[in-house]
């Protein structure tokens, strides 16, 4: 696990869409489904672009760069899992490919602001691979 994010014992499911998006981060990639036809990345993974819907995609791996477009600071855990770590920040981030990304961030909450330039962070909640963010540096 990576210093600085808080461990829990909620994990995600992958599933047909989403094992290999998961399987990659585990690798330690970020990457993303791009699509052929209209030449955009989106996310979540899903059978079918949602712009222009053609299943005709592809992974490209992201740069791991993006800036802050909005946060939230949870105070009230929705399960008591996370109990002993809040207060925690989760990030929105715009990337630099044109998706919007969501994880915990690492770091002083303080520093959190509109735009903050950010970079992809992989840590782990026992084996499973989980996505979070850092000031870039």
């Amino acid at each position: 696990m990576s210093e600085g994010f808080q461990t829990a014992l909620v994990t995600p499911e992958a599933d047909l869409d989403t094992r290999w998006w998961w399987e990659a981060l585990g690798e330690g990639r970020l990457e993303l489904p791009h699509c052929r036809s209209c030449r955009r990345t989106f996310f979540p993974p899903q059978p079918n672009c949602p712009h222009c819907g053609s299943g005709d995609w592809d992974r490209v791996e992201a740069s791991g760069k993006g800036t802050i477009y909005s946060w939230v600071i949870i105070h009230l855990p929705f399960d008591p899992a996370f109990a002993s770590g809040v207060p925690y920040p989760i990030l929105a981030v715009e990337r630099e490919e044109g998706v919007r990304l969501f994880g915990r961030y690492r770091g002083a909450t303080e520093a959190i602001r509109a735009g903050l330039a950010v970079r992809s962070v992989i840590y782990y909640v026992g084996e499973q691979p989980m996505l979070g963010f850092e000031a870039a540096k």
